[in-house]
């Protein structure tokens, strides 16, 4: 597949109006445009067009689309209102998409819309024209030898079918996907020796075992002719490159001895889960123009159409709940995530994976009792499973229940074997807890553990420099780890606190100083960075502008009740100063940061 600029380009010419964008940029939800002006719109328009123009400026698909299709309604000389109800409406998965798309007709997504509709209903002809009118760019390029192949199949054309996927058996990157696709086409159509020629295509494959889909048939396959074994270790082929997955391992070998979907409908549906999941690989390789990874919200939108289009030809594709209700929670909509996640099977390969996001979708709408118990079931089923360990200690302390962290964490370690990787964060999770029960050395070692395993890891950088800053310890090595991680990220503004801070306590006032006010102008609001400045004002001898300083934190939220405590003390503090004439008092010290 060809990098993003193919796929910014189709979802452009999908939903955005021409010369609304500049090439290199898809917002994630494009502002609506209307062409005429607002005193000629008709009455009634402005209400639902301010509604629907909000909801999709929001991510709530669901409210955008139903305004849009009023404005229409009530302005239906306005295409751009016609094109947004549609595109909203495909979003959300409302069936009026189809009711418009057929007022679109010849644009690509409103085809593809019509062609599922039709497939839907088994008109396969009806189908082939639809899909075939879908321009042929990079994209759909990918996915359109498989609604090809499977809407002939629908129409009893199955040596048709196979003859659209058989050039590309041999590709070095897809060839294995298409080989499962017309191994499940042939043994539909009766044939099972051409079957069995591209099962063992697809095996031989470089991208065999990776993904599941290719991994649920090819082991069913397997099983067929004996070779359990060898089934299973396409399993944990699919695990070591998704981890994630590891859960729902015996889910998986399960649902081997089943046979895999195989009617045109269920093909297609695994089509566009697929694609999507591949345009997510694409994003996120995409660099921005600071280098950084890209997430562009424009294509985070394709991939929930494509989504909406395999669960509305196959609801029971857990991969494709799984993959959407991640995209709708990254939208900011939790509760979205979670009722697309309620619609999953009970018997899906992917089930536990799917409990567990459950709970955390739970936690994160504010039901922890029902987050709290579900966890505790998978622990209790699975309780060598450090991820569930690991998401427990991660509710409990977002419940500041410090005790029960400590012990879920420390289960996560010893389940996990020898640590790797990002089992920094089971480390860091326990160190906080150990930190809150006034722990420090145990807390220290996991932190130093973590450092090792995660040397760059900027959180773990500022919080171990900031903890030793607090506590009076090592301060020198506290401004190495917090100069680093300012190295690392000269932006953020809590870590260039940290360090100024670090400054101030060890004497480097005047460094202090700058490296504090330049924290004060990015988080004005914060504070403990505006407490400290003032604290770094009286070190200074500017006492008067210490004392304003604190009077300006003294007013702010606290994330910390400590923090308004320091405050109250500094200014006591320093008006006894002011009238006796002495030195004031040395100032507190705060919290340690997260």
């Amino acid at each position: 597949m060809q990098r993003s600029g193919s796929f910014c380009a189709f979802f452009l010419a999908l939903a955005v109006p021409a010369g609304l964008l500049h090439a290199r940029e898809v917002p994630a939800r494009p502002a609506p445009v209307v062409d005429s002006a607002a005193a000629s719109w008709p009455a009634g328009l402005a209400g639902p067009y301010l509604v629907a123009t909000v909801a999709a400026l929001e991510g709530d698909d669901a409210v955008a689309g139903a305004a849009f299709r009023q404005a229409a309604e009530i302005d239906p000389g306005q295409p751009a209102l016609l094109r947004r109800a549609f595109l909203y409406s495909a979003l959300a998965g409302d069936d009026s998409a189809v009711v418009l798309a057929g007022r679109l007709q010849g644009q690509a997504l409103a085809e593809l819309v019509l062609g599922n509709d039709a497939v839907r209903a088994g008109r396969w002809a009806e189908a082939l024209a639809h899909y075939d009118r879908v321009r042929k760019d990079a994209l759909v390029a990918t996915v359109r030898p498989l609604l090809e192949a499977w809407s002939l199949l629908g129409a009893g054309q199955g040596e048709r079918a196979l003859a659209a996927l058989d050039p590309l058996v041999g590709d070095r990157d897809l060839g294995g996907y298409y080989a499962v696709h017309a191994a499940l086409i042939a043994r539909a159509a009766g044939w099972p020796d051409r079957a069995a020629r591209y099962e063992r295509a697809a095996l031989a494959s470089p991208a065999a075992g990776h993904d599941l889909f290719t991994v649920l048939a090819l082991g069913h396959w397997l099983i067929g002719q004996g070779q359990r074994a060898q089934a299973a270790h396409l399993v944990d082929t699919l695990l070591s490159g998704a981890p994630g997955l590891s859960l729902s391992r015996q889910g998986i070998l399960a649902a081997m001895d089943r046979a895999p979907p195989a009617t045109p409908r269920q093909g297609i549906a695994q089509a566009f889960a697929f694609l999507s999941g591949l345009v997510g690989q694409e994003v996120a390789r995409m660099p921005d123009p600071s280098g950084r990874l890209a997430h562009d919200g424009g294509l985070r939108d394709m991939r929930m159409l494509l989504l909406r289009f395999a669960l509305g030809l196959d609801p029971a594709v857990g991969q494709a709940r799984l993959m959407l209700s991640a995209l709708q929670y990254d939208a900011g909509h939790a509760v979205a995530a979670r009722d697309t996640l309620a619609g999953a099977a009970a018997d899906d390969p992917l089930a536990t994976v799917i409990r567990l996001q459950c709970a955390r979708l739970d936690a994160a709408t504010g039901r922890w009792d029902e987050a709290n118990a579900a966890l505790g079931r998978l622990a209790a089923a699975q309780p060598g499973q450090p991820r569930i360990w690991q998401m427990l200690g991660d509710l409990q302390s977002d419940r500041q229940d410090w005790h029960g962290a400590e012990a879920s964490y420390s289960r996560a370690i010893a389940a996990s074997g020898p640590l790797a990787g990002e089992d920094w964060l089971l480390l860091f999770g326990r160190a906080v807890a150990y930190d809150r029960l006034e722990r420090w050395p145990q807390a220290q070692a996991d932190l130093e553990h973590a450092l090792a395993l995660a040397p760059d890891e900027v959180l773990l950088l500022n919080y171990l420099g900031y903890s030793l800053v607090q506590q009076g310890r090592d301060l020198p090595r506290a401004e190495s780890l917090l100069r680093r991680a300012v190295a690392l990220e000269p932006q953020n503004a809590a870590i260039r606190d940290s360090l100024g801070w670090a400054l101030v306590r060890q004497g480097h006032v005047a460094e202090g100083v700058v490296m504090l006010e330049r924290a004060a102008e990015q988080t004005p609001e914060d504070q403990a960075v505006n407490y400290h400045l003032g604290v770094a004002y009286q070190e200074s001898g500017r006492l008067r502008e210490a004392v304003n300083q604190w009077h300006f934190a003294q007013g702010l939220p606290a994330s910390d009740p400590g923090d308004a405590e320091r405050i109250s003390a500094a200014l006591a503090d320093a008006a006894r100063s002011v009238h006796q004439g002495g030195p004031p008092v040395q100032a507190q010290s705060g919290q340690k940061k997260d």
